[in-house]
């Protein structure tokens, strides 16, 4: 029997028997709609932090210093890094307030940079300029502002002391006035604004939550933010960030950096670096804990859509006994039997694996995070098909087998 006449005679079978046909496929459809789901949005999930990575920068690694580190510290360590390797240190985040033009402005804080702090995780359109070395060697009053663009569930900000009375919340200024060029005060000495960092829209920031800002921030440069407040040199951390441009020479810089700070601060001293890979690893093994349950789920549905899949096969097989021993009567061989069944259960697959993936599609965009970005990957639907079909096969194998081996004499005494 050819293909065609076994998709014909299968099909009409299943449309003979609607009910039972629609309770198995329904089945199918149920662990699949959970499989699809689990897979696009774990898809989506590994190509979001396969994207945080790549802004992020190979061969990254961070550390905190508690002590503040100066600029001739900053060189030697350079020299004793990989060729060009990135070298970034971040002072402490100092709460404080501005003033425009009488306008008092709070809720932020101030934090120093270097101009390498572009390298890894920078994900804003500059308007204007960023820092450039001139403004660190010479310690320029220059600032850059963060300005959030307009969305519609707001990113999350904390909020701090709104101020003194007439005080208005930095973050909300910037939304309508572009301080561009604009010169600010900040601790009794004026700024210029040289630059606006526009941030992405939530729903395409894909840096890692740690590189992520949770308060408004005004940055100026390194060596000028310990300029304005020197009384507090000995009190502050710095970050360090190196990105070496390869996961290869990151271990390289790790040990480089180690021998560095504890040549610095004593052998005693006991640096916590970390290699940013790592963390990339813990984000990939939380997505995939956090939808083990739902895989759990569809393999249980799976399962009983398969149970199903068997029962209807061996109801068929037994009300076609008679049947069975007329096709073998008239020529039909066992491996005929077998396809005709096998085919009718594939088919009822093929059908649960077209409704869960509409089900599973109908879910990822009701309660996924974040649609905009999302994709779906050609290889879920294919898995979607294939596993509906090999359920169907194997849960439909054993029964089809059996009536295969039926003999044509004692089938049709059947009645």
């Amino acid at each position: 029997m050819k293909l065609p006449d076994l998709i014909a005679t299968g099909w009409l079978e299943i449309r003979s028997h609607k009910m039972r046909s629609f309770l198995s496929v329904f089945a199918i459809a149920i662990g699949i709609a959970t499989f699809f789901y689990t897979l696009s949005i774990l898809s989506q999930r590994y190509r979001d932090i396969d994207r945080t990575a790549e802004i992020s920068g190979k061969g990254r690694l961070d550390t905190t210093v508690e002590r503040p580190l100066s600029m001739d510290q900053y060189n030697q360590l350079l020299r004793m890094l990989p060729p060009q390797a990135s070298l970034s240190f971040q002072t402490d985040e100092m709460f404080t307030s501005a003033t425009y033009k009488g306008q008092i402005l709070t809720g932020f804080f101030l934090q120093g940079l270097l101009p390498t702090w572009q390298d890894s995780a920078f994900v804003y359109q500059v308007e204007g300029r960023f820092f450039n070395w001139q403004d660190i060697k010479n310690k320029h009053r220059v600032a850059l502002i963060v300005v959030y663009p307009r969305e519609k569930e707001p990113r999350h900000i904390s909020s701090v002391d709104s101020g003194p009375a007439g005080s208005v919340q930095l973050q909300d200024f910037v939304k309508h006035i572009n301080l561009l060029n604009q010169s600010i005060t900040i601790s009794d000495q004026s700024f210029t604004v040289v630059g606006i960092l526009r941030a992405p829209p939530v729903e395409k920031d894909f840096r890692a939550p740690e590189d992520q800002e949770s308060m408004q921030k005004i940055f100026i440069p390194y060596t000028t933010w310990y300029d304005i407040a020197p009384r507090w040199w000995d009190s502050f951390s710095t970050r360090v960030r190196i990105v070496t441009g390869s996961e290869d020479k990151a271990a390289r810089a790790t040990s480089v950096l180690h021998s560095f700070l504890r040549q610095q601060f004593g052998p005693d001293f006991l640096p916590g670096i970390r290699l940013f890979r790592h963390q990339l690893d813990i984000y990939r093994q939380g997505a995939w804990h956090n939808l083990k349950a739902m895989i759990f789920i569809g393999l249980i549905a799976m399962i009983a859509g398969g149970i199903g899949i068997m029962n209807i096969t061996m109801v068929v097989i037994f009300s076609r006994t008679r049947e069975i021993g007329i096709r073998r009567a008239l020529g039909a061989s066992r491996l005929d039997i077998l396809l005709q069944f096998l085919t009718e259960a594939m088919l009822l697959g093929l059908c649960g694996a077209a409704g869960g993936m509409v089900l599973g599609y109908l879910a990822v965009l009701h309660m996924a995070n974040n649609t905009s970005q999302l994709t779906f990957s050609w290889w879920v639907v294919a898995a979607s098909v294939l596993l509906a079909l090999g359920t169907s096969f194997l849960f439909a194998l054993y029964p089809a087998y059996e009536a295969s081996k039926l003999r044509p004499v004692e089938a049709l005494k059947y009645e």
